[in-house]
């Protein structure tokens, strides 16, 4: 018994041996709850960080708090890239190492994938590069920047009911398919006990700007949303999800260094590195 004790000790203490260094060194903003306008940190011209305090009634008593932090990006200033380990000879590295190698200021999952570890669920293509041939009929979103027609937003979110995307994909060197997070009248389109996990998601306000989420704590889709609609400070025009669980990432560039938000997972303590699990697919932003 004394020995089974001991082991768990030593398992315990390599935890917290192995555990990255939080990424809460970063300065952020305070937490702002419902109902109140973000707190909008600025990180340099064109790229602000906010935080969403955010929670849920369980059990008609305890609450669940979650926090959900938001960068977001200018587009007149910022210009997208979509770095896949499909055109980068199948090499898949993190999201540190896609920033570091593209110079990225900010990233976020650009899709899930299928079990090749390459391949996206659904449509992907940068100029001609093509990822992912496909549009699925089930995902209600598509993610496009970098028009080739005068007149274009630069970049933007479009709804699959609302938007003419058949029209607009062939006019955007970048498109990314994922679900609808949203419908286009704010309606929930989530199940209420779905499966919890951590969310990174993309998001087009009503100004044109461009929003990176993120969520490590474990929510189901459903209250992400809500939580979403709850800030209406955000004045969100449509949004799409991006990727869950340990995978769902997000990466800020600050003068003080880079930092990784990853969904917490006990296996992202092994990795000793808090740059999370490898990405085939990042999406980033640059300065223009």
């Amino acid at each position: 018994m004394e020995t089974l004790k001991h082991l768990v000790c030593l398992f315990f203490l390599a935890l917290l041996l192995l555990a990255p260094v939080p990424c809460r060194a970063v300065q952020e903003p305070l937490p702002v709850p419902p109902g109140h306008t973000p707190a909008w940190l600025p990180v340099e011209r064109g790229l602000e960080l906010a935080l969403l305090s955010c929670g849920r009634q369980q059990d008609g008593a305890s609450v669940q708090n979650f926090l959900i932090r938001v960068l977001r990006i200018d587009t007149t200033l910022y210009d997208f890239v979509l770095c896949s380990a499909r055109w980068e000879s199948g090499r898949v590295l993190s999201i540190r190492e896609w920033a570091a190698a593209k110079q990225l200021s900010a990233a976020v999952n650009a899709s899930m994938y299928q079990a090749d570890g390459l391949t996206s669920t659904g449509y992907m293509r940068s100029g001609e590069q093509t990822n992912n041939s496909r549009v699925v009929r089930r995902y209600g979103s598509f993610f496009v920047a970098g028009p080739r027609s005068p007149g274009l937003p630069r970049a933007a979110v479009l709804d699959r009911e609302r938007d003419d995307w058949e029209r607009l994909l062939p006019q955007y060197d970048i498109v990314v398919q994922n679900f609808r997070l949203m419908g286009s009248d704010g309606k929930q389109l989530w199940p209420e006990n779905g499966p919890r996990h951590a969310v990174a998601a993309v998001a087009e306000d009503l100004n044109g700007r461009i929003l990176f989420l993120h969520c490590e704590n474990a929510v189901s889709v459903h209250d992400f949303v809500e939580a979403l609609k709850s800030h209406s400070e955000l004045n969100l025009n449509s949004a799409m999800y991006a990727e869950g669980g340990s995978e769902a990432s997000l990466l800020l560039r600050r003068d003080e260094g880079v930092f990784v938000w990853t969904g917490l997972s006990p296996a992202n303590y092994f990795s000793g590195t808090g740059d999370g699990p490898p990405l085939p697919s990042v999406l980033g932003a640059v300065p223009r």
